[in-house]
């Protein structure tokens, strides 16, 4: 007589309508394993998972007279996951093991008759003191026939609850239920690796951006650190401005993808320019081209010291101090220009005169400028005769084919920066990087719930008092997790260590940089303060700054 259950079409009905509407793995695995439990009236059930590397792991077991439920890793105490190809030369195997191997269906009335390695009910029995005795181990197929989990099914049981075998007709029933949570199992999985294929794709262009230049290797990885544990204090908040912020889960999805693209427009920028250390770096400094007219200089002024020693022009003491004096200013000159080269002092109206006066001193070329130039460049030249023979050149030029360059390349015109390394071309080209990432992120059909993605990601250089860029947005304007990127992405680059257009700073100037950022309507203070109170500066720093660079904060003295 059989005493398995004769399952409905209601319940059918009711199972795949409920795993229609259900988003986590193991809760379709759960609601599917319970009705084939019952279907074939089997005392436990138990589920492994195959991963797509061939890893078998349980994840979910379910007994009635144990009354054990656990779903996920709490199954970690039974078993521990199998490698399956290394199992295809152990012998004996276990029932699941070979089940999968050879994907097969094994049902036998007793278990410990069989020469399946069995250890592992053995210590189920003895700890639980239950009695393991027949079981129906069940593969379970994609729809392309390979095999992505194990179904057990253990003791069935007859009217009186006790234990029996599990019939033909109960095995068949039980592969019937469990066939309906494949295309379940299936489309969840299909979502979870286009998920992943996402997000590599992601991580992939935005370590590509790093890896762009050797200065900023790891900018976009760390902002999302940085966004991740500021709008987790933020949220945690229970009190203040922010104690009714909150953000759901696609909200947090939309966060780290905006955090890890937030400078993927950054593709576009020239290296030279997001690296520029010095005024006149482009591809190289271009110091040492001026550095060699001074040395030009120093010659000449010795040949004439020689030339006037050989004609008596003046007695030797007299042209020794003559000569010593010019080769003093030749390096009181050249100092003074490399160091406003540097950019680390703001230059004065005296600085540029200064510069502008040194620039017109002459010095001889002999050398043809047209030979070795690109088509470009030659194109730029307005005076061809003029580059092409000897001339007096001055010692610091904005020549045609410096300043008729994609960015102003003359040297003049970069030395006399005010202030810092870029001029204003180049600091537009860089603010560009804004708006071809919002471009970029606009162009991708991100799904509803990502929509906030672009306004996330083109807000980090925006100002709470409406003078950022680039789109001049306010605080009101802007939202928490937008205003929460412009933080993590201001403390990211202040901390960072390897800039080569500034030292690395102590966590000190940092915080105290912030806080007059924080005073002058650059960021937001509210979200400053969490950031201070609740010390997001020192679990970071803790884990991504240098030792040297972290020094004693009392956070009261930066709020």
């Amino acid at each position: 007589m059989n005493y398995e259950n004769d399952i409905t079409a209601e319940e059918l009905f009711q199972l795949t309508d409920a795993l229609s509407q259900e988003s986590d793995t193991l809760q379709i695995i759960d609601k599917t394993m319970q009705l084939a439990q019952l279907a074939c009236n089997a005392d436990g059930v138990s589920y492994y998972t195959i991963s797509d590397d061939n890893f078998l792991r349980l994840v979910y077991s379910h007994s009635r007279s144990l009354k054990i439920h656990k779903l996920g890793s709490d199954n970690k105490y039974y078993t521990i996951p199998t490698y399956l190809p290394d199992q295809k030369k152990v012998n004996p195997k276990t029932i699941i093991v070979t089940s999968a191997l050879n994907q097969e269906v094994i049902n036998t009335p007793n278990i410990y008759a069989t020469e399946y390695d069995n250890d592992v009910y053995l210590k189920w029995d003895e700890d639980l003191r239950y009695k393991t005795v027949s079981m129906l181990v069940i593969p379970i197929f994609n729809y392309k026939h390979r095999i992505i989990g194990i179904a057990q099914f253990i003791n069935a049981l007859d009217i009186n609850g006790r234990t029996i075998s599990f019939t033909t007709k109960a095995q068949e029933k039980a592969q019937s239920v469990c066939s309906l949570m494949v295309p379940y199992l299936e489309n969840h999985k299909l979502s979870e690796d286009y998920d992943q294929l996402l997000e590599s794709f992601i991580e992939v262009l935005a370590r590509a951006i790093d890896a762009k230049s050797p200065y900023t290797g790891s900018h976009c990885q760390r902002v999302p650190v940085i966004a991740r544990m500021l709008a987790t204090a933020a949220v945690q908040q229970d009190h203040g401005p922010l104690k009714n912020f909150e953000m759901s889960e696609d909200d947090w999805y939309a966060l780290n993808i905006a955090s890890w693209l937030h400078d993927c427009g950054k593709v576009t920028t020239p290296e030279y320019i997001v690296d520029k250390a010095t005024k006149l770096e482009t591809i190289n400094n271009r110091i040492h081209e001026i550095r060699n007219r001074f040395e030009i200089l120093r010659r000449e002024a010795h040949i004439d010291y020689l030339k006037k020693r050989l004609k008596n022009t003046d007695t030797q003491e007299k042209l020794q101090t003559e000569f010593i004096n010019k080769v003093h200013q030749l390096e009181d000159d050249f100092d003074f220009v490399a160091n406003c080269n540097i950019g680390d002092t703001p230059l004065t109206d005296k600085d540029v005169a200064r510069l502008q006066q040194i620039a017109q001193i002459k010095f001889i070329r002999y050398f043809n400028r047209m030979k070795g130039l690109s088509w470009a460049e030659r194109d730029a030249i307005k005076d061809v005769e003029l580059f092409s023979h000897p001339s007096y050149e001055n010692l610091i030029q904005n020549r045609d084919d410096q300043v008729n360059a994609p960015f102003n390349r003359g040297e003049l015109y970069n030395l006399t920066i005010r202030s810092g390394t870029i001029n204003k071309k180049e600091r537009e080209k860089i603010n560009e990087h804004i708006v071809v990432t919002i471009d970029m992120l606009k162009a991708l059909p991100f799904p509803k719930e990502l929509s906030n993605v672009v306004e996330y990601a083109g807000a980090h250089h925006e100002r709470i008092d409406g003078h950022g860029y680039p789109n001049g947005l306010t605080g009101e304007q802007m939202s928490i997790p937008a205003k929460i990127m412009a933080i993590a992405d201001i403390f990211e680059a202040l901390t960072a260590n390897d800039r080569p257009y500034k030292e690395p700073k102590k966590l000190s100037t940092v915080l105290s940089i912030m806080q007059h950022m924080k005073n002058s309507g650059h960021i937001d203070p509210d979200l400053y303060e969490v950031f201070i109170k609740n010390k997001v500066y020192e679990e970071y720093a803790s884990q991504y700054i240098s030792p040297e660079q972290i020094d004693e904060i009392k956070p009261e003295d930066y709020l």
